[in-house]
């Protein structure tokens, strides 16, 4: 109606709670872990031909890491859920920890790695997994404390919250 005011509300800890974005379907965290996923996958597949003449279960492990961290990035691009997140962050930390281990000690078939820390493909993997690492813990930190696992990334939570948002504001 022309000319008509409404009232100012003052939000409530609950309606300031509800405009919060969940940190599991923030777009940005999401973009960021799904491009440090996709790119572990990247480096990992760059560095295959480097392992054709080492290990074999080296690189059987460079071979299944290229294409299983690119799946998991697609998996929580298509599907955000606490399984894809919990996938995600176990990919990158046993990346992460293959390259402290072959870095920290030397190991059957890859006795020249040990201490070579500066390796500029395995700085930006080890870099990119530590931060997919975090953003999964994060994530899923929050879903717990949010209330559990299931209800939080499910579609009934998101359109019971939109329910809410808009049974407590009419005009929105």
């Amino acid at each position: 109606m022309p000319g008509a005011t409404s009232q100012l509300r003052t939000p409530t800890p609950h309606t300031m709670a509800l405009q919060r974005p969940v940190l599991a379907m923030d777009p940005a965290v999401r973009a960021v872990t799904v491009i440090g996923l996709i790119t572990v996958g990247i480096v990992h597949a760059l560095e295959i031909q480097g392992q054709l003449h080492g290990a074999v279960w080296l690189t059987v492990g460079f071979s299944l890491l290229a294409p299983v961290a690119t799946a998991a990035g697609l998996w929580l691009l298509a599907r955000p859920s606490p399984g894809a997140w919990g996938f995600s962050g176990l990919v990158c930390l046993s990346a992460a920890c293959g390259y402290i281990l072959t870095r920290s000690i030397p190991v059957p078939g890859d006795t020249g790695d040990a201490g070579n820390w500066l390796e500029p493909l395995g700085v930006v993997a080890g870099i990119t997994e530590i931060i997919v690492v975090a953003l999964a813990a994060l994530v899923l930190s929050s879903v717990l404390r949010a209330g559990g696992i299931g209800e939080i990334v499910s579609t009934r939570f998101l359109e019971r919250l939109n329910a809410r948002r808009r049974a407590e504001d009419p005009a929105a």
